[in-house]
């Protein structure tokens, strides 16, 4: 079986059929050429670099060709990278297609069969069967359960826009749940389309990557633009419901300068705002969390995107995990005896 890229530990020789993602002719400070590459299969994405050995023929291979790659595992600047010794293109059969594209660990039809069910959830009947013929279409339904919810950072994988929506989904309904004010069937629509346009912003046959479309006007415009063409097709929809659910996918992303051309100005889209980053960031720290958690140290590599390194110890000790379970179990077995205070034992942070 094709090992996968992030299997390789630093120092290991590399021989595997993998996805170019990117490809960039460079320069030494000699003028020497050398190629700058990326790779990707379903553990992730890789650097690469090629010093020599390479053609003009291989300067002209286009991102999204699957390639035979060998060489060694090296570290630069604290991250992994391939020194590429050769690339070629693999015979037939000597790859699984499956290993080329990561994919989301749940099962998208029970996260689709959960998806129907909250759309039957919602009680105002105008935005019911708005979700119902959006998320009912058979394209479309495919195109979102295919979607990632991004190419690098949170849930960049098959199925990764389906998962991060009910993520946000849930998020949001227990937000929404401490405030009588807010209408909740607007946050429930809200939750369930505010990323609509990343359907249309990746694609995902040469890896995860932008599309024109998406580069010309992102997820937020295009997520508009998908829902004005449903609303469309209703029969009477309230006009306001409309502005509604549109100011909810505009403002999403709660700041001008993360691309909301308006901030939250709703109870319903301050929520959503809250429950998408909220899932995003959290998603996002769990990738690398989870890929390190193996590696020596308490500290995850720096987070770029975060601007720190999160620690990944156990919070706390054995012992404190012990008298946590024995304060649990005398509380509930011990008699009560009369005239006298039970001793309990306290984990930090707990009530006395």
């Amino acid at each position: 079986m094709n090992k996968l890229l992030r299997e390789y530990q630093i120092g290991d020789p590399v021989d595997s059929v993998c996805m170019l993602t990117s490809l960039t002719i460079k320069q030494t400070r000699q003028q020497k050429p050398f190629l700058k590459l990326e790779f990707g299969d379903s553990s992730g994405r890789v650097a690469g670099v090629m010093w020599e050995g390479f053609d003009e023929e291989v300067t002209r291979i286009a991102p999204g060709e699957i390639l035979r790659i060998q060489g060694k595992m090296e570290e630069w600047e604290g991250q992994a990278q391939v020194s590429v010794k050769s690339l070629a293109r693999p015979a037939p059969g000597e790859y699984d297609p499956a290993q080329l594209l990561p994919a989301s660990e749940k099962d998208v039809e029970s996260m689709l069969a959960e998806l129907d069910d909250i759309i039957l959830s919602v009680s105002y009947s105008p935005l019911r069967h708005l979700l119902s013929s959006i998320f009912g279409d058979s394209d479309f339904r495919e195109a979102f359960a295919k979607a990632p919810a991004a190419k690098r950072w949170h849930q960049p994988y098959l199925g990764g826009l389906l998962e991060h929506t009910l993520n946000v989904y849930s998020h949001a309904v227990a937000l929404a749940g401490r405030y009588p004010q807010v209408e909740s069937d607007l946050v429930k629509a809200g939750a369930l389309v505010h990323d609509i346009g990343k359907t249309v912003e990746y694609q995902w046959e040469n890896f995860f990557e932008t599309s024109t479309q998406g580069r010309l006007l992102g997820h937020l415009v295009i997520g508009v633009e998908i829902l004005g063409s449903w609303i469309g097709r209703q029969k009477n929809f309230p006009e306001e419901a409309g502005w509604h659910l549109k100011h909810i996918i505009l403002s999403h992303h709660g700041h001008f300068e993360f691309g909301s051309p308006v901030l939250p100005r709703t109870l319903e889209a301050l929520i959503v705002h809250f429950a998408d980053d909220l899932d995003a960031k959290m998603s996002g720290v769990l990738r690398i969390y989870e890929r390190e958690q193996e590696d020596p140290g308490l500290w995850t590599s720096y987070i770029k995107l975060m601007e720190r390194e999160f620690y990944k110890g156990p919070v706390f000790s054995l012992k404190l995990r012990e008298n946590k379970n024995q304060s649990k179990t005398e509380k509930k077995t011990a008699p009560e005896v009369k005239g006298h205070q039970q001793e309990q034992f306290l984990f930090p942070g707990e009530d006395q």
